[in-house]
């Protein structure tokens, strides 16, 4: 096959690379009931199973912070999704064959390995994309968003068409997709950052860079207001409120990643048009509200609305961030993004194992783990309002230049 020249084909392959990040880390939450049915694993494991996606995911975060410029992009890539495939493969076969919950360890192990090097290496592949235009990093991380809404919609179909006791099929045909998308990143072009913007900064250099540490508390805090709904809102309807698979999924979960995509699409399309850095702290505050509405609510639909809107209000959080930090911190190469992603995923090992582990003990149930998380949003807003603070510090030749975009 000859090699494809366009970067339209490299982008278009990291888009479909952030989808399949979110099939890895939101189809196994989707199953939880199915876990517990079939093998009678209890909510505390199940949250655990949800802690170790991303505690494996912040090692990878960690290890890549060198070892992406040293083996290469491409490379990295096709590892990532080769580790996806096997992983959701082994959901599916080692729970008949061995012991059901270290089976179940053991998959989601392999898939989070290749999750944490796709979440590392998608960004910076982009931003070395040469004469890009502005938006592309929030439309890369949109289609994390569809992926999450194809997981959900492709779940919902399946369970229709399906009895709830062949969930491993799906795992099976779900496998196809990083497959293909692996072998199709053979062949398109591959720049990296060094490449493009020169000799990156050091990490002895980043870590002495204090606007370092506050880009890693906003993601961080971003991660942990996405993932602490995300992962749990499936659980709540099923369980909680007793509605069908089907009707859950598609109230709360599916709805929840449309209105995140959509927010992370016209970020993407008209974000050239507003001051990024002033919408952070909406965006925090918005959330912060979703969250109290979902856990003051006597309405269960109304709760499942707000939990849902807040996929919208959190749209922008993840992707503005990175957008304010490679402005900011421009030659801090891969291991910026690196370090970036290691505090998005503490977030988002955070946010829903507190919400699991304080449900369990609470009697408020997922209520009450929703009211501690909300810590997070509260945290984003501050840490957003010292962000904007410290732009408006500067001078307005260097505010043009840095934060509108």
């Amino acid at each position: 096959m000859n090699r494809l020249k366009s970067y339209k084909h490299t982008f278009n392959s990291c888009c479909v690379a952030s989808g399949i990040q979110a099939l890895e880390i939101n189809l196994p939450p989707l199953l939880f009931a199915s876990f517990q049915d079939c093998f009678d694993i209890s909510l505390t494991q199940l949250t655990a199973l949800v802690t170790l996606t991303f505690i494996v995911q912040l090692l990878m975060d960690a290890a890549c912070t060198k070892l992406m410029d040293k083996i290469g992009y491409r490379a990295a890539m096709v590892a990532s999704h080769a580790f996806v495939a096997v992983g959701l493969i082994a959901m599916g076969v080692l729970p008949y064959i061995m012991a059901p919950y270290p089976a179940l360890i053991i998959s989601i192990i392999i898939t989070a390995i290749g999750g944490g090097i796709i979440e590392v290496i998608t960004s910076p592949i982009v931003e070395a994309i040469p004469d890009q235009k502005g938006g592309k990093m929030s439309l890369l991380h949109s289609f994390y968003s569809f992926g999450f809404l194809a997981t959900v919609t492709l779940s919902v179909v399946y369970f229709l068409l399906f009895d709830r006791s062949q969930w491993h099929y799906l795992l099976y045909i779900v496998a196809i997709f990083p497959i293909i998308n692996g072998i199709f990143f053979l062949f398109v072009p591959c720049t990296s950052l060094a490449e493009q913007r020169g000799e990156s900064m050091s990490l002895k250099a980043l870590f002495k860079n204090k606007m370092l540490y506050l880009f890693i508390i906003l993601i961080m805090c971003a991660g942990a207001c996405e993932q602490a709904i995300s992962q749990w809102v499936s659980y709540f309807a099923e369980k909680g409120l007793g509605l069908s698979k089907a009707t859950g999924d598609l109230i709360g979960p599916f709805s929840f990643a449309l209105l995140m995509g959509l927010g992370r699409l016209l970020y993407g399309l008209f974000g050239y048009k507003i001051h990024i850095k002033k919408m952070l702290p909406i965006a925090g505050a918005s959330t912060l509200i979703c969250y109290i509405v979902a856990v003051v609510s006597n309405n269960a639909v109304v709760s499942l609305i707000a939990c849902a809107m807040c996929g919208f209000t959190v749209s922008i959080t993840w992707p503005g961030t990175l957008d304010s930090a490679s402005k900011n911190l421009p030659q801090g190469g891969t291991a910026m993004f690196a370090l970036l992603a290691l505090g998005g995923d503490i977030g988002c090992t955070l946010g829903p194992s507190i919400v699991g582990f304080v449900s369990d003990a609470s009697k408020f149930q997922l209520k009450g783990g929703i009211a501690t998380a909300s810590i997070f949003a509260v945290l984003f807003f501050i840490s957003s309002m010292i962000l904007l603070k410290k732009d408006g510090s500067k001078s307005p030749a260097l505010l043009n230049e840095n934060t509108h975009y």
